[in-house]
């Protein structure tokens, strides 16, 4: 049974990652957009510059708002992704915080598509270990819901 988190932005490394996904952006847009119009000014020769770069404005704007559209869509999947790798880091961390803390844990299970299988694998192991020589770590299995329902009916 997979644990389903209700919520995608859960650390501050997603905010991270959000931002610097705007910065690289923003950089990308400036550095393109200056190239574009110094570009234009050279095909065209030297002219009026503020009426240079009102045509350029004009021809160039569909993609500057399709720029626009595009980054917070990709920031929002980056975000998506990246809880992929949070979401299972911060599960792990709960669970260590609870053995420090002495308390009994459950053996961490990921959702579908989870990044850090192997780490939730070896953390596992080593929950079996510690059971199997006698330390106490191991929380008693919760009864699946359907076999509750059954034993309540």
């Amino acid at each position: 049974m997979t644990q389903e988190r209700k919520k995608v932005w859960i650390h501050g490394f997603q905010t991270k990652i959000f931002l610097r996904i705007g910065l690289y952006w923003l950089l990308y847009i400036v550095a393109l957009w200056n190239l574009l119009f110094v570009w234009r000014m050279l095909v065209e020769g030297p002219g009026n510059l503020p009426e240079q770069y009102g045509r350029f404005l004009h021809d160039y704007y569909p993609p500057l708002v399709l720029f626009i559209v595009l980054l917070p869509i990709a920031a929002w999947d980056a975000v998506k992704l990246s809880h992929r790798v949070v979401g299972p880091l911060v599960r792990v961390r709960h669970a260590l915080r609870d053995l420090t803390a002495g308390q009994p844990v459950r053996p961490i299970k990921f959702r579908e598509g989870d990044y850090l299988s192997e780490l939730r694998d070896e953390f596992n192991a080593m929950l079996e270990s510690f059971q199997r020589r006698g330390l106490p770590v191991l929380k008693p299995a919760e009864p699946d819901q359907q076999t509750a329902q059954r034993e309540g009916a």
